[in-house]
């Protein structure tokens, strides 16, 4: 498996995984423009091969699969070189800027007879995981509302060492801090609901941060085909001060019963004289990401999240920009996906 992109700041936690996972095989890493000196790095702390060349890397035959964690505008022409050399694909979110790019990726992916799979790391949350399996079986009766912080980051300038510019710029990224952290909630609440989206009413805007360029924070309503209504909360929310790097809540309430989930992780909090720190003692969904990504390729079937599943949720949140923009509903599926 090879590394291409060091440009988003999941590549700090996926690669040490991919490094260690029994089942993979780290072949080599691409690094790009972004944090490349990080890349070769950590090219030589897990003794693998540094390409200067995406091309080189993506020919290479010790690299069978691939995860891109670079800009967002580069998915496209990434995954289209890829698919050319048949590797099969671990792309980070969101998919692409555009719905016309998504669908593209999706189609050279299907042509290819590659995988396809977008890491929404909610669905592989142990108590996220939980809550679908009581929903499913009835617990709490008919579902009614989810309401979810999903998710409450910090200012990503202030990862040190690791440059995160091209976050704040929306023809890179596809938008600020709400289009960077609502796609896992976005993908998490069909999940639960498991339906489709009908409309959605939404407020995004640069609120907490002066002078940032791009928004910061966002809240959307989402009214969905059976029923049900989700409200979701996504942004750079958390001041530096923040015990956590990231905070994520889920309330689900349905007709006989309701579920709290306000700490996704097991945690660890250290209490000293003059502050508090809380640490992840427990976190495996990337692991179980990895595991999954691996079992559908060598079971050859669907991943649990596909490109179509990254596809809605991208649609989601250009039709919550959309209507905080315009202060209007918005009704799915959106006509032009330019």
């Amino acid at each position: 498996m090879g590394v291409i992109g060091y440009a988003h700041p999941h590549v700090l936690n996926y690669v040490p995984i991919i490094a260690n996972h029994p089942r993979i095989n780290f072949s080599g890493i691409f690094g790009g423009d972004i944090n490349v000196e990080l890349a070769k790095s950590d090219a030589r702390r897990f003794k693998v091969k540094y390409y200067k060349d995406i091309e080189e890397c993506l020919s290479s035959e010790e690299i069978e699969a691939i995860y891109i964690g670079s800009e967002t505008n580069r998915h496209l022409e990434i995954v289209e070189l890829a698919t050319q050399y048949r590797k099969h694909i671990l792309c980070d979110k969101p998919i692409s800027i555009t719905l016309k790019e998504a669908d593209k990726i999706i189609n050279m992916t299907r042509s290819a007879k590659v995988k396809l799979m977008v890491p929404f790391n909610p669905r592989f949350m142990i108590p996220l995981m939980k809550a679908k399996k009581d929903i499913e079986e009835n617990k709490i009766g008919e579902l009614v509302y989810i309401y979810t912080i999903s998710e409450y980051g910090k200012n990503p300038s202030l990862i040190k060492g690791f440059d995160t510019n091209w976050l704040f710029d929306p023809q890179k990224s596809g938008g600020g801090g709400f289009a960077d952290t609502a796609p896992h909630g976005i993908d998490s609440l069909r999940w639960l609901a498991n339906s489709e989206v009908k409309s959605v009413y939404a407020d995004i805007g640069n609120k907490i941060f002066p002078n940032l360029g791009v928004d910061d924070i966002g809240t959307v309503i989402i009214e969905f085909k059976n029923g049900i209504i989700g409200v979701l909360g996504a942004g750079w929310a958390n001041p530096e001060s923040y015990p956590t790097w990231l905070d994520i809540r889920y309330e689900i309430l349905g007709t006989e019963g309701f579920i709290d989930i306000s700490k996704p992780y097991h945690d660890l909090a250290v209490y000293g004289k003059e502050k508090m720190v809380r640490e992840y003692w427990w976190r495996n969904d990337v692991r179980m990401i990895l595991d999954e990504f691996i079992d559908c390729i060598f079971e050859d079937r669907d991943p649990i999240i596909t490109g179509e599943d990254a596809r809605a949720s991208l649609e989601i949140i250009l039709a919550a920009y959309n209507s905080s923009k315009n202060g209007k509903v918005i009704r799915l599926p959106v006509t032009n996906t330019a």
